[in-house]
């Protein structure tokens, strides 16, 4: 399974592209995996990790301050150079998608592939509308997802 997670709060402009996202590609998935599952969250919660252990590949996507606004950013979430074997930090709300990696490692002993991609946003407050430079990118965003999707099916298909 690949698991799609967009987060962040659709009612602070630009921090909604996460949700939006996942919203839009469960909604449209012509072409895509069957097995594709798509989560829209207002934040990163350690509840999710047993879902995450379930997938061969995870996304994140998410908004992000900083970066020149509507730039988007794809990041390999890489695994730690060496498992420390302790528990991970965090078993709170409003965690990292690397922490809820590593909770899936620790507690159901899967670790997917992960990728974080991530829109610049420039206007973060009350309401519930993009930015033109968001609303621009969100194309573009939602084509490099269906690519980066498609990918990981054939991946995961040779691998059966």
């Amino acid at each position: 399974m690949i698991l799609l997670i967009g987060y962040g709060n659709p009612l602070c402009g630009d921090d909604g592209v996460g949700p939006y996202i996942a919203e839009r590609l469960a909604e449209d998935a012509d072409g895509l995996s069957s097995d594709l599952e798509c989560l829209s969250v207002h934040q990163l919660m350690p509840e999710l990790a047993e879902n995450i252990s379930r997938a061969s590949v995870v996304i994140f996507v998410d908004a992000e301050c900083g970066g020149a606004p509507g730039g988007i950013t794809c990041y390999k979430l890489a695994k730690p150079a060496r498992p420390s074997g302790m528990v991970p930090a965090a078993f709170t709300h409003n965690v990292s998608p690397q922490t809820l990696l590593e909770n899936a490692s620790f507690l159901y002993g899967r670790r997917p592939v992960a990728y974080l991609y991530t829109v610049s946003g420039e206007d973060f407050s009350l309401g519930a509308t993009f930015s033109s430079a968001v609303e621009a990118a969100l194309p573009g965003l939602l084509d490099r997802l269906k690519t980066r999707i498609n990918r990981c099916t054939n991946l995961v298909l040779l691998k059966q």
